[in-house]
């Protein structure tokens, strides 16, 4: 899903029609715009002043497109050097103050105990088979108190990868599959 001009537009909110740049780079494949509009038709309602977690960050724009629609504070992980400088840069052409940068693994970062916990979490790891990075963040999450009550949980994942296990709260709300990438939504149901 490499953008030839290597940049993506926010499609809604107050940055609508910026551009973020985006480095040409393999690993990443950024949420398609029929993709992100689709998931943020979704929880339109519920976007005003929530807490977002991007755990694979990659280009941000999940977040930076949360964010937009007036998301109160997003925290990104990412641990791809280049990419991390990007984000970086992106978030400051953007003038973006309620963001939260970190320049870390995602599996070592949520294995420690959350004090904080979010109400939207971006779960869209770098496409693998076997779905391991997918299903250990899930786990991560719900075990270590990241997430709120009734958390909304974004999945995307390659379609012809093989099953994987989540947490038994996790009520599945919406799916759907284009192309290669099946994407879902969960809420979370309290324990």
């Amino acid at each position: 899903m490499k953008k030839k001009n290597n940049s993506i537009n926010i499609i809604s909110g107050k940055w609508k029609g910026k551009k973020i740049k985006v480095i040409n780079n393999k690993i990443l494949k950024p949420t398609m715009n029929f993709i992100r509009e689709n998931l943020f038709n979704w929880i339109m309602n519920d976007i005003g002043m929530l807490s977002c977690l991007d755990c694979y960050a990659g280009t941000g724009i999940l977040s930076f497109e949360a964010l937009s629609r007036n998301a109160f504070f997003a925290t990104l992980l990412e641990n791809n050097k280049k990419i991390f400088q990007q984000l970086k840069k992106n978030t400051y052409l953007l003038k973006i103050k309620n963001i939260s940068l970190n320049y870390k693994n995602t599996l070592n970062f949520l294995s420690n105990k959350s004090k904080i916990q979010y109400d939207l979490v971006f779960i869209d790891p770098p496409f693998c088979k076997k779905n391991i990075l997918l299903q250990k963040t899930c786990f991560l999450l719900e075990k270590n108190n990241w997430l709120k009550n009734h958390t909304k949980i974004f999945l995307e994942y390659e379609t012809k990868s093989n099953d994987f296990f989540l947490p038994k709260n996790w009520i599945k709300y919406r799916k759907k599959k284009f192309g290669i990438v099946t994407y879902l939504l969960y809420k979370r149901n309290f324990i």
